[in-house]
């Protein structure tokens, strides 16, 4: 029963393709990508895994190195900021008075590549430098030598010092001696001297440890930067994402966002407001099992509008530009996942136009990918193999009823996109023939059509038949009913052209007369060939036909009144045909063609134009 078709609950069937050609082709804009994207991160927790804190000095490498190469080595002491070393790892004295000093305050570096460290106390005594307490053979005067001759003067012994030097500059209150200008207790080395603790370049002086550029050592600005602990993401804004196609690679992804973060510092509470972009190169490609994907290539993270906070007022550039430098390290591997999470999803999306879909309960649509997918600077091309199976599993191969030797019509170009598309569905008239074709084989054109089942037709009794064709009523003086026996024995053909969409069908009807005892009598058998308008609309993601009667053309194949003129039944039978079959056969194509499933694309306000062998949808 045609009701049967249309109330029974859906089915689904696999579908195992065998032919990669294309019959329906799909381009989108960057609009749609970008839209799918920005949607992702709106229904995903993407934006919540960056959350957190900020793993810094772990030891890694930058995003990419990890990305594209292997997994990176892991180095130690990473635990502070800064770093002119590997992504998370630097190298940092005790002490960090002086900027930049590869030795302790203090210390001097021997000939033999030892370390002096001036300031122990064996060193700060002048007694001591003569050797007083110590090895007197190191510093040896040339007092007590016996005396030579100018002219016959000897040469110093190794370690030696000339009469004079050790008892002038070098001796007790000489420039160099105990209490001289350049000892210990003298103007520039002693307590409070140039160069003594408190004075000017000194310990605690203006420019020494602790003075005013004394921020940039020890507990200073630095030492600040790189002494923050506690790192933590705090909020991240929902980006705005933005595509620019690269043909014949893929796209160019950048999604701007703002991050919060917090922290602690030597000196208080630190907020980090940054602004990011995050850009990314993705390149278009195809698994092993024939899905496109969108890869990354490479992720970078630029900042800007950076603002370091502390609890007493805004920071000064040196210091923004050191968390800037950091953060340019840290942030990609925070941030350029996400950007892998959306693009899988994305992938997801695609990876579903390969699913089955119900056909009512006849069969099932499935929609594969025939080819790598094209990119140009206007869209992003895909070609579609659309595969229609019976409920059985048998595939659809032939949908126009042509024999196996004659190939498929190839599918025609497409019309540019307006400037106002978005998206564009190309459906080749071939896919349509396949869903024509698969209710043809299900049986679900056939249709009996008995007295009383159609309230618009007139009686189909034998009295009725007998007003136009009187050997019927010869034959069946007493009113019988009659039933029409309706059969599509062929695949109808669908032809599109400018603005018109034409099925042909062939059908059968065999006019019987039913007698008592449930004999059936054939009066006559007629070939019908029908043309049908057909006509399009989308609702949700089906796509509706709906088919109306052009023309009937009868020929009279059997008859058991004897020959007759068939003309005088055209009005009858085009009747049946509109008021019946249509109807019948309408309900079955009003469960619809399911359309790709793919990157949201809504074509329900679709504007449909019927072009030559094409139907195309643009929205």
């Amino acid at each position: 029963m045609w009701t049967a078709w249309c109330v029974a609950a859906l089915s689904v069937t696999a579908v195992c393709g065998v032919r990669q050609e294309t019959n329906t082709v799909l381009r989108v804009t960057k609009d749609v990508l970008s839209n799918a994207i920005s949607g992702n991160l709106q229904r995903s927790n993407a934006l919540h895994s960056a959350l957190g804190e900020v793993p810094v000095g772990v030891g890694g490498v930058p995003y990419n190195d990890f990305h594209v190469r292997n997994v990176p080595p892991k180095y130690p002491n990473g635990h502070q900021l800064g770093g002119n070393y590997k992504y998370g790892r630097i190298e940092t004295n005790d002490n960090t008075a002086q900027l930049g000093a590869k030795y302790r305050y203090g210390e001097i570096l021997e000939s033999d590549g030892n370390v002096r460290d001036l300031r122990r106390g064996d060193y700060r005594s002048a007694e001591n430098a003569y050797g007083g307490h110590r090895d007197l053979r190191r510093y040896k005067s040339a007092e007590g030598v016996a005396t030579v001759g100018r002219l016959h003067r000897r040469e110093l012994r190794p370690g030696e010092i000339p009469p004079g030097v050790a008892t002038g500059a070098l001796g007790p209150g000489g420039l160099l001696g105990t209490g001289g200008m350049l000892a210990a207790d003298g103007i520039l080395s002693g307590q409070g001297g140039l160069l003594g603790g408190g004075g000017l370049l000194g310990d605690g002086g203006l420019l020494g440890g602790g003075g005013v550029l004394g921020v940039l050592g020890e507990g200073g600005i630095l030492s600040t930067v790189q002494g923050i602990t506690g790192l933590r993401i705090a909020e991240l804004t929902l980006p705005r994402v933005s595509v620019r196609l690269l043909p014949g690679v893929g796209v160019y992804l950048s999604l701007y966002t703002r991050v919060a973060i917090n922290g602690k510092s030597l000196i208080g509470f630190l907020d980090i407001a940054v602004e990011v972009n995050i850009t990314a190169k993705v390149r278009l490609t195809m698994d092993r099992t024939g899905y496109p994907r969108l890869v990354i290539e490479r992720c970078d993270t630029l900042l800007g509008g950076i603002k370091v906070k502390l609890l007493r007022g805004l920071l000064p550039n040196l210091v923004d530009n050191l968390v800037n430098r950091v953060l340019a390290n840290v942030l990609p591997d925070l941030l350029c996942p996400i950007v892998d999470v959306v693009l899988g999803l994305v992938n997801d999306q695609l990876g579903l136009v390969d699913s089955l879909v119900p056909l009512g309960i006849l069969g099932s649509v499935q929609y594969t990918f025939s080819s790598l997918p094209l990119v140009t600077g206007e869209f992003l091309e895909l070609d579609l193999n659309t595969l229609v199976g019976e409920a059985g599993g048998g595939l659809i191969d032939y949908p126009l009823g042509r024999p196996a030797t004659t190939p498929r019509q190839k599918m025609p170009e497409l019309p540019p996109m307006g400037d106002n598309t978005n998206s564009q569905l190309a459906i080749s008239a071939n896919f349509l023939g396949s869903v024509l074709t698969l209710l043809q084989k299900q049986g679900a054109l056939d249709i009996d059509i008995t007295d009383g089942m159609f309230e618009e037709l007139p009686p189909l009794t034998t009295s009725t038949l007998g007003a136009l064709i009187p050997k019927v009523f010869q034959q069946y003086p007493e009113s019988q009913p009659l039933t029409i026996r309706i059969q599509v024995p062929n695949p109808p053909s669908v032809s599109l052209q400018k603005d018109k969409a034409l099925v042909k069908v062939f059908a059968t009807s065999e006019i019987v007369v039913s007698q008592p005892n449930d004999v059936e009598t054939t009066i006559c058998l007629l070939d019908v060939d029908t043309e049908l308008l057909a006509m399009f609309s989308v609702e949700g993601d089906k796509l509706m036909i709906d088919a109306k009667l052009d023309k009937t053309s009868l020929n009279l194949r059997t008859s058991n009144v004897g020959n007759f003129d068939v003309g005088l039944m055209e009005v009858l039978v085009g009747k049946i045909f509109d008021l019946a079959f249509l109807p019948a056969m309408n309900a079955v194509l009003g469960s619809g063609v399911p359309l790709p499933k793919i990157l949201n694309i809504d074509f329900s306000n679709a504007d449909i134009d019927v072009l030559e062998d094409l139907l195309v949808l643009s929205a």
